[in-house]
């Protein structure tokens, strides 16, 4: 079984989440900017960095690690340990442009949006706990890392 540590960016402004649109085995789904941690990030904090932005175009400055999801992708036979930190401040103009410059990617992601929490009941989305509990969280200004368990 292969591992994967993914690392993402928790970009909140005004109530609102920033999300990507992914495509992959044939379902559609958001989820927050980020991606698989690479030997030259050093630590996932650069990954969030790198995958912000080469997902949306921004800049990032990364904050306090915020959950950790683990799960098991049996038809790939790959093991996921998922990081989401939040972002502190961040600039610049969202676009999809900087994904055209990878070389031997597969570029999964269509579009990039802001969702309202309420918005977002309406979407599928990864983790789910993104409805619900991280709204909680920032609402209380709880700093406690919450490990959203196995799936």
């Amino acid at each position: 079984m292969r591992h994967r540590i993914r690392a993402a960016g928790l970009i909140i402004d005004q109530n609102r989440i920033l999300m990507v649109n992914e495509h992959d085995t044939g379902q559609s789904y958001w989820v927050p900017p980020g991606g698989g941690f690479e030997a030259k990030d050093g630590n996932t904090s650069k990954t969030v960095k790198r995958e912000v932005w080469e997902e949306t175009g921004l800049s990032v400055v990364v904050g306090k690690l915020m959950f950790i999801r683990e799960f098991c992708e049996t038809e790939r036979n790959i093991y996921h340990v998922e990081q989401f930190y939040r972002v502190d401040h961040w600039q610049g103009t969202i676009s999809l442009k900087n994904l055209e410059a990878l070389e031997g990617e597969v570029r999964s992601i269509s579009q990039v949006r802001w969702f309202t929490k309420e918005e977002l009941v309406h979407v599928d989305v990864f983790p789910p706990h993104l409805k619900d509990v991280l709204w909680q969280k920032l609402d209380d200004d709880d700093l406690s890392i919450v490990h959203l368990g196995y799936s």
